[in-house]
């Protein structure tokens, strides 16, 4: 635990190393002490089918949702949005700057009585 999925739009100026960029996000969340790398699992999802707002060429998005075992504080959950917004930001400058570009966090919770895990190896 958490499952960060990153979703886009695939018409982003950016184009960044999707793999440095999860590298990146896992760095991020082992920095708050909250969390161990072994236990992130991470994942881009590019859509070539979306539409934003009007549909207007020029509008693009970034969402990051981070899924974690339900029990964590609003007060825990809006630091790591934050810590989080701030990787994202930095990810896609060109597209900040040249797009109606909508980034977004969300942190979710998962039903800890409901969820299950399995790991071979």
């Amino acid at each position: 635990m958490p499952h960060c999925i990153l979703e886009t739009s695939d018409n982003l100026l950016d184009q960044p190393d999707w793999t440095g960029l999860l590298r990146e996000i896992h760095g991020t969340l082992v920095a708050t002490g909250l969390f161990k790398e072994a236990d992130l699992k991470s994942r881009v999802i590019r859509h070539a089918t979306f539409l934003v707002a009007d549909g207007a060429p020029d509008r693009a998005f970034v969402t990051l949702d981070v899924q974690l075992l339900a029990g964590r504080t609003d007060d825990v959950k809006a630091q790591l949005s934050e810590v989080l917004m701030a990787v994202l930001a930095r990810a896609f400058p060109r597209s900040a700057e040249g797009m109606r570009l909508n980034l977004t966090v969300q942190i979710s919770d998962l039903h800890r009585a409901s969820y299950r895990r399995q790991n071979s190896g």
